[in-house]
């Protein structure tokens, strides 16, 4: 059976827990979202490890995800809360890290938020989540075998 055919294990970065645990929810099946990071340095630092195959090396801040590290992450979700400088910062940084290629799926800096707006509307972790999984969805139907960024 092939590794696409079961559940993707995915990396999740987002700043709320409050978007990160119905975006999760709404990822599955097809997607296993294994562990939910919410800063810059988590990213820097659990990222490489989660690529890996290995243990985030630190204590889960959270309890959306499986955490379940058996099988290294294959996709790297950031929601709109992530600037893509640092998108290419996380990047650069963990490149060499994975043995498979890695979607990198980043929200669409045109459709950022203002941080002092109000909150998303109800619904909206179901939209990014399925936005989401149609980018993920075309890289598997691609071969997913090179690393690819996509903005939803």
């Amino acid at each position: 059976m092939s590794t696409l055919s079961v559940s993707l294990p995915v990396v999740l970065c987002g700043r709320t827990t409050a978007i990160g645990k119905p975006v999760s929810e709404a990822l599955l099946p097809e997607y296993e979202v294994i562990h939910f990071i919410q800063t810059n340095e988590a990213v820097l630092s659990e990222l490489p490890h989660l690529l890996a195959g290995r243990d985030p090396q630190a204590a889960a801040s959270n309890d959306i995800g499986t955490h379940d590290y058996s099988r290294p992450a294959r996709a790297v979700i950031f929601g709109r809360g992530y600037d893509m400088e640092d998108i290419e910062v996380f990047r650069k940084t963990t490149s060499g890290s994975a043995s498979k290629p890695i979607a990198w799926v980043v929200g669409d800096p045109a459709k950022k938020p203002n941080t002092n707006g109000p909150p998303p509307p109800a619904g909206y972790a179901k939209v990014a989540a399925d936005l989401v999984k149609e980018k993920l969805d075309q890289w598997k139907a691609s071969g997913a075998d090179k690393d690819e960024l996509f903005l939803y």
